[in-house]
């Protein structure tokens, strides 16, 4: 069964998969990944340049199809895929939110010096996120008119900002496992 974890930007959802797919046996997709590799190939330094590109909603569509056949082609599989949106294009999947406080985000951010997300101090790292995390959840709304604020949506509702890798991934295993017993 596809597991999709989601949450706001450097709320840990890259790590946390990869670390469950290595630990659990998972094969890890990430849309971030194939996001950045979409904005390098297209010329941007800059996330949030990409994401005000004109082509912005073809080359959403192109990373929301390639999610949505992957959903339909191996639903079964022990996949994990950290997107955004995936839980949406994948509604049978077991779907996991990750939040984080804005501190906890632009701290990470700093550490994680991202060629694509650049900030010079945790001030600027947190508006960065903020403005990005806006201008994700707009770009949602108006193309599939969908809040990734609601909460209700997911199985598993997370918060990381005083847990290790270890322990989220655990709680994820944990819930996973009685979400396939019921399922």
């Amino acid at each position: 069964m596809i597991i999709t974890i989601t949450g706001k930007p450097c709320s840990g959802k890259g790590s946390v998969s990869k670390h469950f797919c290595a630990k659990y046996g998972f094969q890890y997709i990430s849309t971030g990944n194939m996001f950045r590799e979409l904005a390098k190939l297209n010329g941007y330094d800059d996330i949030l340049e990409f994401q005000m590109n004109e082509n912005i909603k073809e080359i959403d569509n192109q990373i929301d199809d390639r999610i949505a056949a992957l959903g339909k082609e191996k639903l079964y599989e022990n996949i994990v895929i950290d997107s955004r949106l995936a839980w949406h294009f994948i509604p049978k999947s077991f779907k996991v939110f990750i939040d984080v406080n804005w501190k906890t985000a632009g701290e990470r951010l700093l550490k994680a010096e991202r060629e694509t997300e650049k900030a010079e101090n945790l001030d600027h790292a947190i508006k960065i996120l903020k403005k990005r995390w806006k201008t994700e959840n707009e770009r949602y709304l108006s193309l599939y008119n969908i809040n990734n604020l609601d909460r209700s949506q997911y199985d598993l509702v997370i918060k990381s900002d005083n847990k290790t890798i270890e322990e989220i991934s655990h709680k994820i295993f944990l819930s996973y496992k009685k979400f396939m017993q019921k399922a």
